[in-house]
């Protein structure tokens, strides 16, 4: 008499992790594109090109896909603010404080506006009122471990003089307005309009908003403006188009 042995398929295994890749791909496109409650696990398998058999092998309903594609995004914000930390604990001098900031804004700049965060965010903010756990999860896992991250960073920095930041409390405005000055207006036209800003944009609004937050921020300048005018005008270019 023989016997079947049925192998565990690892999770690891390339056609797993393939079809994984799939899946993921597939709903977050049918979720943005027809929203949560529309899209069926049906749909999501032939997108993907997989049998339902195969689909509810990885993930045995929307529920679970859903929060398996939010906790991607989040598990890479996380790991982003985590490295922040770091980063604000290395030497940085008056001397190189704007190339700190300014390589801290492209980075964050670019990690906010990869197509795939813009899409998760634009995702949950249609289903927010079906799923509010779900924004409010990956706020505080995402963004806001930024800005937390951000603001322990600036608190910092003023206790070394190099920022006019003299409290926990104004550290963390200054850090929320660093983060929309380097990012705010692109973010704000693909989360509304859903096309995201070219590279050079976002990296030129990233350079606007760091030298206007210098003007308000480093303790080496007496006013909020450098030469007479210059900080205003790029106030004003990283600003345009905000939504009110």
């Amino acid at each position: 008499m023989s016997v079947t042995v049925k192998r565990a398929v690892r999770a690891d295994d390339p056609r797993v992790v393939r079809s994984r890749a799939a899946v993921v791909e597939a709903a977050r496109t049918l979720f943005l594109r027809k929203g949560y409650a529309s899209t069926t696990m049906e749909e999501i398998a032939a997108a993907a090109g997989l049998t339902k058999r195969t689909l509810y092998n990885n993930y045995p309903d929307k529920d679970a896909l859903f929060r398996q594609i939010v906790t991607e995004v989040m598990a890479v914000a996380e790991a982003f603010a985590q490295g922040l930390h770091g980063e604000f604990a290395a030497e940085v001098t008056a001397k190189n404080l704007r190339a700190t900031l300014d390589d801290l804004a492209r980075r964050l700049a670019l990690g906010i506006m990869r197509p795939e965060v813009v899409a998760l965010r634009r995702l949950l903010i249609g289903e927010a009122r079906e799923f509010p756990a779900f924004g409010a999860k990956y706020f505080e896992r995402a963004p806001g471990q930024v800005l937390d991250a951000l603001a322990s960073g600036f608190e910092r920095w003023g206790r070394r003089g190099l920022l006019r930041v003299t409290s926990a409390a104004g550290a963390r405005i200054a850090a929320a307005q660093f983060a929309y000055l380097v990012v705010g207006e692109p973010l704000d036209r693909a989360m509304l309009v859903g096309s995201v800003a070219s590279r050079e944009h976002v990296l030129e609004c990233a350079r606007e908003g760091v030298e206007t937050f210098l003007a308000r921020y480093s303790a080496g300048r007496s006013g909020r403006s450098g030469p007479a005018g210059s900080t205003a005008r790029a106030g004003r270019r990283t600003s345009a188009g905000r939504t009110p």
